[in-house]
Order: structure tokens, then C-alpha cells, then sequence
């Protein structure tokens, strides 16, 4: 009897926790299905106060901290003037620190630390350019060191390669197999959780298509 009372009172104490993680797992899965569904940038930067707002409401949780800093990275991106893009920044940087004291042995939240040096150097990259560019390439090595088959860490890896100029080892040619081989980690790649990120995949095919027409070097 004693027994059965134990039990009775772990699974009562258990209900209120299981009910909020059920909330949360709804409610995350439907911002990022909206969020997904937004074409316009400008249009996505409401679920970046709505994923702000899940953060402070769960604040043992990363990935929505990931998702508000990586909708502030990607909408300034799409900005022109230098200091929108700084403000979006500077608020990305925000919820970017939480993701990473929270989730230090994830690869993913130093991808998105690796994007968010590519949107700081995107500002001015003469003048930005040389100031982080050791940053992002410690970010992505940390990224690729905690799982190599990361295809957004191979992405960006590309992507900075494909701009670099060739005396420092880059250019299209050479981007172009780490951009063939993030095509091929974005089709290998599986996860159980339907809120992990899932953004690059049009992204490595875009790139892949610029080029198209580029010679390998053996």
C-alpha cells in the first residue's frame, strides 16, 4: 500500500512538469512552422520576439534563444543599411550568448556563433572583414570539432572559402567540394527532434548552382 502511495505521489508531482514540456514542445513547433512559411525577412522578425519570449519562459532550453538569434542574423543579411544591421546584430549577439552558456557541447550553437561573425563582417567587410575572420574560423572549427558531419558548418565553411582570395587558399574551385559534400551531409542527415534547425539545405543547392560551370583542381 505504502508503495502504491509512492508511486501515486511521484507520478502527480511528475504531471504539471510533463504538461509544461508538451507546451512547449506545441508551441516551439508551431513558431518554427511559421516561421518557416514567411518569405519576406522582415516579415520573420515577430517570431523573433515570439522565440525571445519562450526563451525567458523556459530559460534551460536552447534552442530558442538559437532561433531568435538566428532570425535577427538572417533578416540582416537582407538589410542595406549598416546600421539596421548592427542593431539586429547587437540583438542577435543577446540571445546568441545564452544558446552557448547553455548548450557550450553543441555544435550547432557554434554554427550559428559562425554565421553571426559572417553578418558582423558582412557590415563593412573591408573593415570588419580582417577583424573576424580568426573568430569565425575558431567558431566553425569548434563547430565541425563537436560534430563533423555538421552540414551547416560545412556550409559556412564554403561559403567563406568560395570568397576568399586565392592566395589565401580560396575561390570557387576550391569551395566547390565543400559545398558537394555539404549537399551530401544535408541528405544523409537525420535527427528525431522536430525542433532541431533544419535551414541550409536550398541554401548548399544555391551555391552549388553559382558554381556549376567551376573546374575541380586535382
Amino acid at each position: 500500500m505504502k508503495k502504491t502511495l509512492f508511486l501515486l505521489m511521484i507520478v502527480l508531482i511528475s504531471l504539471p512538469a510533463m504538461s509544461q514540456g508538451r507546451k512547449y514542445q506545441k508551441g516551439m513547433l508551431k513558431a518554427i512552422q511559421e516561421m518557416n512559411e514567411v518569405n519576406d525577412p522582415a516579415g520573420s522578425l515577430q517570431y523573433a520576439t515570439s522565440f525571445e519570449e519562450f526563451a525567458q519562459s523556459y530559460p534551460t532550453q536552447w534552442i530558442p534563444s538559437y532561433y531568435a538569434s538566428y532570425i535577427l542574423i538572417t533578416t540582416s543579411f537582407a538589410e542595406s543599411d549598416p546600421a539596421i544591421k548592427d542593431t539586429l546584430l547587437a540583438r542577435a549577439n543577446k540571445s546568441l550568448d545564452k544558446a552557448l552558456d547553455l548548450a557550450q557541447e553543441e555544435s550547432e550553437v557554434h554554427t550559428l556563433d559562425a554565421l553571426y561573425l559572417l553578418g558582423m563582417m558582412s557590415v563593412d567587410p573591408a573593415v570588419r572583414g580582417p577583424e573576424y575572420f580568426e573568430d569565425f574560423n575558431s567558431a566553425l572549427n569548434k563547430a565541425k570539432e563537436l560534430n563533423s558531419n555538421n552540414p551547416r558548418a560545412v556550409l559556412l565553411d564554403g561559403m567563406m572559402t568560395a570568397n576568399l582570395p586565392d592566395f589565401m587558399g580560396g575561390g570557387p574551385a576550391v569551395a566547390k567540394p565543400i559545398y558537394l559534400e555539404a549537399e551530401k551531409l544535408f541528405n544523409e542527415f537525420q535527427n528525431d527532434d522536430p525542433l532541431w534547425p533544419s535551414w541550409g539545405a536550398d541554401l548548399v543547392k544555391d551555391e552549388l548552382e553559382k558554381v556549376k560551370d567551376v573546374v575541380i583542381e586535382e
